[in-house]
């Protein structure tokens, strides 16, 4: 038996997919719906709803429910539109479009022996796992222990094998029990009749599909052998008729999602519908989208600067910026954010100014001090930054700051809804912003919506804590793609779901993702962003950089260079490392005089009380040692509080035999990406915290992994570090920036976006779900099918049977 990646690829999933008529026939119970103990509560797995009822309302397919349940049961459960057609009882019963039950004779033979098989039943204390249905009578075991639902398997097997053998009944045993029911009710008989009838009405090429889980569903299966595809819905491979097996409900989401991929009817000459939208993997260029891309972020990619009484508008310069301005280039897109500029004035003549030179729009939204001080400087840095990142005891949970949070979010996503079409893609970015995409659907502005959480995801110990952690994660599962940094935030974010939404279900292999959750699809992937490794590395070896770089190394005399660069923040662990260095230089005197450590620290939030302790903090520290350790010709630690410019950093990357970038947590931390790009001679070494994003690539590369809070550890690896030979250096750096090379922020970019576009073909915009397995090219197999359309040619006579078709 074949399974869904062999299926994706065959022959006779292309015939499915490009024929005029699709008939999908599917059993319920195991296929679409898990089991369950309370047969009432067998509801169809997140999104199947929607996208049965999105692909039946596409010209060209017929979907049919075949069950073993009664169809006004089958009805409840999945709550399909009426095009969905059901047919109930194993044929015993119809549910038309009109919502009429119509229910095949039962002649009193079998009505008096389906008496006595209840009787029996009853009097066996069966009663209550009994079920009535047309014709039918079923004795459920679920619930039992093993032995006990052996032994009333096969009592029930024998009993009612003896009373129905009078009126030519069935005896079938199923995944649960056992059922006694009429021989003409059979679905091997429906699958031969729905054949017949689509031919009948339409005389065309059609192709047939049926999907089942038990031994009920081998009739069905054997009467569409040879005719149709025959696919076994099942967590193990067994003995059965059916050529393939899906496992629930990963697989089946993928199988119904490539076929809502297919267009209406047999089109010879058309195009591709996939050609408009290929990934950058086959088309050799960033994903592409119909309409334009709008990159929603608390902040603008530029600073406003005053210039008299005038504004000014200076350029960005960090990785994300050079790598999204081609896109929304060449999109016409739009990057809406904050200017940063807090009650100062309507600066809008600038950005005017810079979108049409740029090529793309900047929309700013200007923020009340109020809205600055409660949206993001209360609930963004003081309750989701240290909740985020592992530091609960810094979160100040004030309900104001929540509320401001709501209202910001909402005039974000208002201001999005106005300036943008429903075939735009919005790029949400990071945590002040994870309201946006409910809103915009709550102002039934209808938005594909991504969203990049750029820290890291708390586990479910500290994430409970939020006051508002399930309005919060509910806000996230409203975007059709959630990416995060590492794997390790991408299951912190599984089991907080897990534990508020314990009907969550999660499938999928790989770096991408499904979860459903309250009947809602979601992808969630891992996507480390990254730098621009060429920008870094060609500054690092320009000329003026090289004269920095002498000068830095002249005024430590060529010693050792140890250098670290932060933001001002409690989460870089900067006090922790200066104890380190400490530590070190007592532990080891033979580094004293030999060594230099220079920490760059970026000026951050001064303003706030928190901060201007942790700056007092650091410079007490770096005080002390400087005091402790200090002699004539060598202070071992320099300190330098300032923004630096561009060539003034990668300067003293270049320079620096040795990086420390040990973070208490991070989501990511590009300081070690961009050391590692500008470190051109390749003789450098990384300390790094294995709390930071970037551990979880670096980790087998190179990298020396720290416990930033173990002060010993820390410093063995530095002492360790600098008795590192030379040769062993190169090895381990050429890997690290290789690695960065391979992964730079391109990459990333299109990374995202291929994940967000490599299933979004002309009808998806109108689904509520979207699914996307990464490891399977659903867009391309559709591509090639619809391309093997043109040279299909429909066979009508000559005795060949339904859905054969002769390629020429």
């Amino acid at each position: 038996m074949k399974d869904w990646t062999q299926l994706l690829r065959s022959r006779e999933f292309r015939a499915l997919l490009v024929a005029q008529r699709k008939l999908l026939m599917l059993d319920y119970d195991g296929t679409l719906a898990p089991f369950t103990v309370d047969r009432q509560k067998a509801a169809p797995y997140p999104g199947v709803r929607q996208m049965l009822n999105e692909l039946a309302r596409k010209p060209g397919w017929r979907i049919v429910i075949v069950s073993g349940r009664s169809a006004l049961e089958v009805s409840g459960l999945l709550g399909a539109e009426k095009n969905v057609e059901i047919i109930g009882c194993h044929g015993g019963e119809f549910l038309n479009a009109a919502g009429q039950l119509v229910r095949m004779d039962l002649d009193a033979g079998h009505v008096k022996a389906l008496a006595d098989a209840r009787f029996w039943a009853e009097e066996q204390g069966l009663g209550d796992v009994l079920e009535e249905k047309h014709g039918c009578l079923v004795i459920h075991v679920r619930g039992f222990t093993p032995p006990r639902a052996a032994e009333i398997v096969e009592e029930a097997s024998r009993a009612l094998g003896l009373i129905g053998r009078a009126v030519g009944a069935e005896i079938l045993l199923f995944n649960g029990g056992v059922e006694f029911r009429p021989a003409a009710f059979n679905k091997g008989r429906v699958v031969k009749m729905l054949l017949a009838e689509e031919t009948l009405r339409y005389g065309v090429h059609l192709a047939a599909a049926f999907l089942g889980d038990d031994q009920t569903d081998e009739d069905a299966f054997a009467a569409l052998s040879g005719l149709g595809l025959c696919i076994l819905m099942g967590r193990k491979r067994r003995k059965s008729q059916a050529s393939y097996l899906l496992r629930p409900p990963g697989e089946l989401i993928e199988f119904l999602q490539s076929c809502l991929m297919t267009r209406s009817g047999l089109q010879k000459t058309a195009k591709s519908a996939h050609s408009a939208l290929a990934p950058a993997a086959e088309q050799g260029a960033q994903p592409q989208m119909r309409g334009r891309l709008i990159v929603v972020s608390n902040r603008l990619p530029v600073t406003l600067v005053r210039q008299g009484d005038d504004w000014a508008v200076k350029a960005g310069a960090g990785g994300l910026v050079t790598a999204l301005a081609p896109v929304l280039r060449d999109r016409g897109g739009l990057w809406v954010g904050s200017s940063g500029q807090v009650g100062e004035g309507d600066p809008a003549a600038p950005f005017a100014k810079f979108s049409k030179e740029a090529g793309y729009g900047l929309l700013p939204i200007e923020l009340t001090e109020s809205e600055h001080r409660n949206y993001y400087e209360g609930f963004s840095n003081e309750i989701i930054w240290p909740l985020f990142h592992d530091f609960q005891s810094r979160c100040n949970f004030v309900p104001e700051y929540w509320t401001s949070y709501l209202e910001v979010n909402e005039r974000f996503a208002r201001t999005v809804a106005e300036n943008s079409r429903q075939d735009d893609y919005v790029w949400i970015h990071d945590y002040h912003l994870m309201h946006v995409a409910q809103f915009l659907k709550e102002q039934k502005a209808k938005r594909r919506c991504g969203f990049f959480l750029h820290i890291p995801f708390p586990a479910p110990d500290i994430f409970l804590k939020l006051p508002w952690r399930k309005q919060v994660l509910l806000a996230l599962l409203e975007h059709e793609l959630v990416g995060f940094q590492t794997l390790g935030d991408r299951k912190n974010f599984e089991r907080c779901l897990r534990v508020l939404f314990p009907r969550t279900e999660i499938w999928g292999r790989g770096s991408v993702i499904t979860v459903g959750v309250n009947g809602r699809n979601v992808r969630i992937g891992t996507f480390p962003i990254s730098i621009d490794h060429a920008a870094f590395a060609k500054l690092a070896a320009k000329r003026e950089t090289t004269r920095e770089v002498a000068k830095i190394r002249a005024a430590i005399n060529e010693r050792t260079l140890v250098l670290g660069v932060d933001r001002l923040d409690y989460s870089k662990g900067i006090p922790q490392r200066l104890e380190a260095i400490r530590n070190a230089l007592t532990r080891y005197p033979a580094m004293r005089e030999h060594i230099t450590y220079i920490q760059v620290l970026v000026p951050s939030r001064e303003g706030v009380g928190e901060y201007q302790e942790l700056k007092n903090e650091i410079e007490r520290l770096v005080t002390q040692i400087n005091g402790e350790f200090t002699v004539s010709g060598w202070v071992p630690i320099h300190h330098l509080y300032r923004n630096l410019d561009r060539l003034e950093l990668v300067a003293y990357y270049r320079a620096a035999d040795i990086a420390m970038v040990t973070p208490l947590r991070d989501g990511m931390n590009l300081v070690a990406k961009e050391y590692c790009s500008s470190n051109v001679n390749e003789t450098g070494a990384l300390i790094l915290s294995e709390f930071s994003g970037a551990a979880a690539q670096f980790q087998r590369l190179g990298a020396f992994l720290v416990n930033p809070y173990d002060i010993e550890e820390v410093a063995d690896a530095l002492h360790a570090v600098c008795q590192l030979p030379l040769l062993e250096r190169k090895k381990r750096m050429h890997k690290l920036r290789e690695n960065v090379r391979r992964n730079n922020i391109t990459g990333w970019v299109d990374s995202f976006l291929g994940a967000a576009f490599s299933l979004t073909l002309e009808d998806v915009t109108s689904l509520e779900t979207v699914q996307f397995n990464e490891k399977q090219p659903l867009a391309k197999i559709v591509e090639d099918a619809e391309a093997d359309a043109g040279a299909a040619e429909t066979v009508q006579e000559g005795g060949l049977g339904v859905g054969e078709t002769r390629v020429k």
